[in-house]
């Protein structure tokens, strides 16, 4: 590869940093703190504006196998760049609506955008521009989520604070146009082996590719940890309060995961670059039934914050797993539309989650809740490893 072309890929690395660190952690992981002043200023229930939510990770999940295609025909730039338009414009159009129905609108929006922006097409351009170190690539780009998260979390609270909600709905909306707009417009490309040209000769559909045991083995994998890292995430800080802990130990504890979040994105990546792929699973799937041992026993507060340690470091499954496995189960070779229906898949099973852990908490305990996902965990692991055993040479 030429001086020129590895400038490119490193620069393609860091746009895509930028892009997760500012459209996804503030489309995914702060939107929360909009719900108390939303739903006091609009009088609306927190159940209702909460579906907000669901509708954009149903959105993101149906959307994902239609990006997968579109990837194999149309510029990356083109695809990305209508995604900044429609996510920051969308997010910004929440400063503008009044009754909830214009919330899920949006909200639609802004998944369509946000699945033409992030994701998907992130990691197919990481795992073509990175041939050796494209865990470590991946892990780099996806830790721009949790770096972002640590940023716009603390930027975000203050704003609330001084400024109404609808203004900082309207500023973060044109934070992410200004910022991702540019670095799609001019930055991100696919390398010269895999232009968009030569995948338009190719005739080829969903029905050619994706019905294996391998990847429905795989698929089901991911959407039993989809189920329970959403399941797991969303229940930790009403789990603590349960436990009678005060509102600044669970701060703590919060803090902790996110800090090992974002290790285990940058070690993840790592490890998966130098063990095998199985191996790779074993480890953090082991790191994640002693986490939730910890959480059965966490009437004992050392426990919580050892829990955090393990299950923050694991997070890496859910950002690098589906793009990384796609990658090495399957190839390059129609990647985008593999990564497409498995995220899908894995998207499905993230928005079914919190729901299991409310109904098993509601109508018996949370100890089941975490027994639950012990098991779940046993089980997910299977079926990924059974994927592994006739695993296809990376091309």
């Amino acid at each position: 590869m030429s001086n020129r072309l590895k400038f490119r890929k490193y620069l393609v690395l860091a746009a895509c940093f930028l892009i997760m660190a500012v459209s996804f952690s503030i489309i995914n992981n702060i939107t929360s703190l909009f719900i108390d002043p939303v739903t006091k200023h609009l009088r609306l229930s927190i159940s209702s504006f909460s579906f907000v939510f669901t509708i954009g990770a149903i959105t993101t999940a149906l959307m994902s196998p239609i990006i997968g295609q579109l990837i194999s025909k149309v510029p990356l730039k083109a695809i990305m760049s209508l995604g900044a338009i429609l996510a920051g414009g969308g997010f910004f159009c929440y400063s503008l609506a009044t009754q909830i129905w214009m919330f899920y609108v949006i909200a639609v929006i802004v998944g369509i955008g946000t699945s033409c922006l992030t994701v998907i097409p992130i990691s197919t351009a990481i795992t073509h521009w990175f041939e050796d170190k494209k865990g470590m690539a991946l892990g780099i780009a996806m830790a721009g989520a949790g770096t972002g998260s640590f940023i716009w979390m603390q930027i975000v609270s203050r704003m609330l604070t001084d400024l109404s909600y609808q203004e900082t709905y309207a500023i973060l909306g044109l934070i992410i146009l200004v910022v991702c707009l540019p670095l799609t417009l001019f930055v991100m490309k696919m390398p010269p082996d895999t232009t968009i040209e030569a995948k338009k000769k190719e005739k080829i559909s969903y029905k050619d590719i994706h019905w294996s045991m391998q990847l429905i083995l795989f698929a089901l994998g991911l959407f039993l940890l989809g189920v329970n890292i959403s399941g797991t995430k969303m229940h930790i800080q009403p789990y603590l309060t349960h436990l009678g802990h005060p509102l600044t130990f669970n701060a703590n504890v919060g803090s902790t995961q996110a800090i090992f979040a974002l290790l285990g994105n940058l070690i993840g990546g790592d490890v998966f670059d130098k063990l095998n792929l199985r191996n790779s699973i074993i480890i953090f799937v082991s790191m994640s039934l002693l986490s939730y041992i910890c959480l059965i026993y966490g009437a004992f507060a050392p426990l919580l914050f050892v829990f955090a340690a393990l299950f923050g470091l694991c997070l890496c499954l859910p950002s690098m797993l589906p793009s990384y496995g796609t990658s090495a189960l399957f190839g390059k070779e129609h990647y985008a539309m593999h990564l497409g229906f498995i995220n899908m898949i894995f998207t499905f099973g993230g928005a079914l989650g919190p729901m299991i852990s409310g109904f098993i908490a509601d109508h018996l305990n949370y100890t089941l809740v975490w027994v639950t996902y012990f098991a779940l965990t046993v089980l997910y692991s299977i079926f990924l490893l059974i994927s592994l055993r006739s695993k296809k040479p990376q091309t």
